[in-house]
């Protein structure tokens, strides 16, 4: 493939040693262990036209794909309160706001999965688990962010969960959204799995259609977490009906109308239809690189 001057190949992933894992002190799945031993090097093009920018971290032989949303701004449903002599603070309307994406970052190309879970738990939580390609579920959100920390802990690369305002701004596209109804397109079928078409159960990821970025299943499957400001489970799940009423702005399957607004005590809860996947920015991600001693090359 014919480089041009901006085409970015950079030494991101490396093979990565995991060792073993103990249980937690309440007997669920300890996400720890000792530091990875790192192998090869691996040159990953963050320019290839046909799948976006994207780069790769290894964990033994487990992928960890990434995918480069450039910064830009999208606009976005607000919610807006009002003082209530007895009830108090209570939601009042919702107005369009620019939401600003200041920085550049990466994001999952897939839910995070079984098998990547298993990279540094001792045991799979999820309710459905014929196929270790299938999204992580049963997992609050603590422990999610543990995960997270895990990882960057381990690899050197700042893991992390998406903020609300990154997770949108990707699943709607980014600087190359089409505009679609749902993540990747009009026709919900080709894009999400939701109740009417999954069977009561989750699937494997990157089944279905990609969005403009290359990221799979950001409508349905599982509902993912998020942090931030506004920050909540976003795009559906494997049991998300179709036509949910018009005033649950959270969750819905619909890009256009996702709203901040976090359901009462959602950080505690665990459920087979709620998953996650990672993101870290883009800046500190070439801080670790270069701190582990890789370049990145222009051509």
């Amino acid at each position: 493939m014919k480089k041009t001057t901006k085409t970015l190949l950079v030494v991101f992933a490396s093979v990565l040693v995991m060792a073993a894992c103990g249980k937690d002190d309440n007997g669920g799945a300890a996400i720890g262990g000792n530091p990875p031993q790192n192998g090869e090097d691996e040159e990953i093009d963050w320019d290839d036209p046909q799948t976006g920018q994207k780069a790769t971290v290894y964990i033994e032989d487990v992928k960890f794909e990434m995918i480069y949303v450039e910064k830009g701004t999208f606009q976005q449903l607000v919610p807006h309160y009002r003082q209530d002599p007895l009830a108090g603070r209570v939601f009042d309307t919702a107005i369009v706001e620019e939401i600003i994406i200041e920085e550049d970052f990466l994001i999952g190309k897939y839910e995070v999965t079984q098998r990547q879970w298993l990279t540094v738990a001792d045991s799979n939580p999820s309710e459905f688990h014929s196929d270790l390609d299938l999204p992580v579920t049963n997992v609050d959100m603590w422990t999610m962010v543990h995960f997270a920390d895990t990882l960057h802990q381990r690899t050197g690369y700042p893991f992390r969960l998406p903020t609300t305002y990154e997770w949108q701004y990707a699943a709607m596209g980014g600087n190359k959204s089409l505009h679609y109804l749902y993540a990747g397109g009009n026709n919900i079928g080709e894009v999400a799995w939701y109740a009417q078409n999954s069977g009561g159960t989750t699937h494997r990821v990157g089944q279905l259609k990609p969005n403009e970025l290359w990221l799979y299943d950001m409508c349905g499957n599982v509902s993912e977490a998020t942090t931030g400001s506004g920050a909540s489970e976003r795009g559906g799940a494997f049991d998300t009906e179709l036509n949910l009423d018009d005033v649950d702005f959270r969750n819905d399957l619909k890009v256009q109308k996702w709203f901040l607004m976090a359901p009462t005590n959602w950080f505690v809860r665990s459920d087979n239809n709620l998953g996650f996947r990672l993101a870290m920015s883009a800046t500190d991600a070439k801080k670790a690189m270069q701190n582990k001693g890789k370049t990145t090359k222009t051509k």
